[in-house]
């Protein structure tokens, strides 16, 4: 299984970087290797959160999937996960964790996770060896695209 941990910090508030990650129909906008996200179900848990199911297609070089995840968002906690759901395609396991932890300076500390195993042993060889570079390469996309989208905090 490929596993990667990130830390970064951002100056812009927990809660619009929450709101930006959540929305994940935009994720085509701005990360190449999604390029089409569909909502298949959404609904309310609590008056802070909410549960949706989602298909995401997933391409690089020669290789397109599409897997049907279930995504988790929190706000009150302040935090968002996604796993796989449903069966069939090549993705055999698929955990990414999102903490949004406000600093005393009003920014945020980001703490990702993200685990991924594949059904196939060859692509599960492949994965591993672009991994790290394919999960920095999405941390930079959605910190570029808070550049655009989120307000930067004021630190007073």
């Amino acid at each position: 299984m490929a596993k990667i941990h990130l830390q970064r910090h951002m100056p812009h508030s927990a809660d619009d970087l929450l709101t930006m990650v959540a929305d994940v129909e935009k994720y085509p906008e701005f990360i190449h290797l999604i390029p089409a996200v569909r909502i298949l179900s959404r609904e309310k848990i609590s008056g802070k959160s909410e549960k949706f199911t989602a298909d995401v297609g997933i391409k690089y070089k020669l290789i397109s999937e599409q897997f049907r995840s279930e995504v988790l968002v929190d706000r009150e906690a302040k935090t968002l996960s996604i796993k796989r759901a449903g069966h069939g395609g090549a993705v055999k396991k698929l955990e990414n964790n999102w903490k949004f932890i406000p600093q005393e300076d009003s920014t945020t500390l980001i703490d990702f996770t993200l685990n991924v195993q594949l059904k196939a042993l060859p692509f599960e060889f492949l994965i591993k060896q672009k991994f790290d570079k394919a999960a920095n390469y999405i941390m930079n996309a959605f910190e570029n695209r808070a550049l655009e989208v989120c307000p930067i905090v004021d630190k007073d």
